[in-house]
């Protein structure tokens, strides 16, 4: 039988993309008892990582000035360039932080943790565009896996996009601790604020 980090119960069986579906299937009215023995896992297994996700909220700041702040860990002149921010978490620890400016194709990081093992690109100091894409491959399903048709379709995706994927699964893995926070900036002309959705 598996442990987990702490050495304590079994490791859940269920991957992200089985977990969505799960999700979905409950909303839809089917109990988490009969979802359960059907994916064999136990009930207050299945019924704690449904009621574990409420971390998973992405940020959406509507004004620079609320963006600036989410971000003040980062000293940047420029900062409506960055529309997107990941926070690459091990359970509740932001190891990671990577401000995005997908236009310029350029991150910039800040490290939280001294290990790592915990960090979003490991011990390479100064990633790149490329390290970033192959971060979000790492974070996400592999485009070689068998049945990746059914599993984009549970997701609600036409084509394989590492960005989109993590977007919907927070980058969840399988018997994995890590997982990744996002924050978005949005410029509106209405009522300006910094809001979860």
């Amino acid at each position: 039988m598996g442990k987990n980090e702490r050495g304590a119960g079994r490791k859940s069986s269920l991957t992200e993309e089985q977990f969505i579906v799960i999700k979905k299937r409950h909303e839809e009215g089917e109990t988490i008892t009969a979802l359960a023995q059907e994916y064999g896992i136990s009930r207050q297994a299945l019924s704690k990582r449904m009621n574990s996700k409420k971390e998973d909220v992405d940020i959406i700041c509507q004004s620079l000035a609320q963006w600036r702040k989410q971000n003040q860990d980062f000293q940047v002149e420029d900062m409506e360039r960055y529309q997107m921010r990941m926070d690459y978490m091990c359970e509740d620890t932001n190891c990671t932080s990577i401000l995005i400016d997908f236009q310029n194709r350029n991150i910039l990081v800040k490290n939280d943790t001294e290990n790592p093992l915990h960090r979003a690109f490991g011990i390479k100091a100064k990633p790149d565009w490329k390290d970033f894409e192959e971060f979000l491959k790492e974070r996400c399903v592999s485009e070689s896996r068998i049945g990746l048709d059914v599993i984009l379709n549970q997701l609600g995706l036409d084509t394989y996009d590492p960005l989109a994927i993590v977007e919907k699964t927070h980058g969840r893995m399988a018997e994995d601790l890590q997982w990744i926070r996002l924050s978005y900036y949005t410029k509106r002309t209405e009522k300006m604020v910094c809001k979860q959705s």
